[in-house]
């Protein structure tokens, strides 16, 4: 349902941000490649625009294309705003690379766990055409883990947003994991915890995983950063 690249223009989604405020009122969704990780690129489209903590109305660009990509023999997506998680999801699913009820390791500075209010049925989980919709004019980047719990496609969300997360997980192998990064996990913010220490538990994660999505989170880490951090994570 990616192949081609759209602008969102409504009050919905993640443009719904500030919506009566901004100027110019759209943003960018790219397509996605099935490609390596050499062609995750920084591109000048605005994918997420909002005012920062000090009132300042700031745009971000991201990726020239969402990449779809093979590593330690598991299905990886990476994308920018952090919603577009749900339709990789529900797209697994449906190609049997995970099944209902799965467990969900969510690697983010932040919850994600508001709730929408708003619910995809369990049967229309296939229906990527509706997922999509759904994915694209109702989601954001707060409140797509709800979604996917009600659903009965998560049953178990384990966040990991600190070192004491990092130190005290213990996951019995299971082959019906996600693995959901975000890249903001390596912002400035968060430096507190060690470097190397985020990146090994993530690399002993990716070998427990069924399915792997990342997002590169515009607002709240630099994207140069974020791909800086990406590579070390998948080289």
């Amino acid at each position: 349902m990616y192949e081609k690249s759209f602008y969102i223009e409504g009050e919905v989604w993640n443009n719904a941000f500030s919506f009566k405020r901004r100027q110019d009122k759209k943003l960018y969704v790219t397509n996605i490649i099935n490609w390596t990780i050499d062609d995750v690129k920084l591109w000048t489209e605005k994918v997420f625009e909002d005012f920062d903590f000090d009132w300042k109305l700031v745009s971000f660009s991201w990726l020239k294309n969402f990449v779809k990509f093979d590593f330690d023999w598991k299905e990886c997506i990476i994308f920018d705003n952090h919603n577009h998680a749900f339709y990789f999801w529900c797209e697994a699913y449906k190609n049997k690379i995970i099944d209902l009820d799965a467990k969900l390791i969510h690697i983010d500075e932040h919850s994600d766990m508001r709730d929408p209010n708003i619910y995809i049925e369990n049967n229309d989980l296939i229906n990527l055409e509706k997922i999509f919709d759904y994915t694209n004019f109702t989601l954001n980047v707060w409140n797509y883990i709800i979604p996917a719990i009600k659903s009965s496609l998560v049953k178990e969300v384990y966040q990991i947003r600190n070192e004491t997360n990092i130190k005290e997980f213990n996951l019995v192998d299971d082959k019906n994991i996600i693995l959901n990064i975000d890249l903001d996990f390596f912002s400035p913010w968060l430096d507190f915890i060690d470097y190397q220490l985020k990146l090994d538990f993530i690399k002993k994660m990716i070998k427990k995983s069924s399915f792997i999505t990342i997002a590169s989170s515009p607002f709240f880490i630099d994207q140069t950063l974020a791909i800086k951090v990406f590579k070390d994570i998948f080289k």
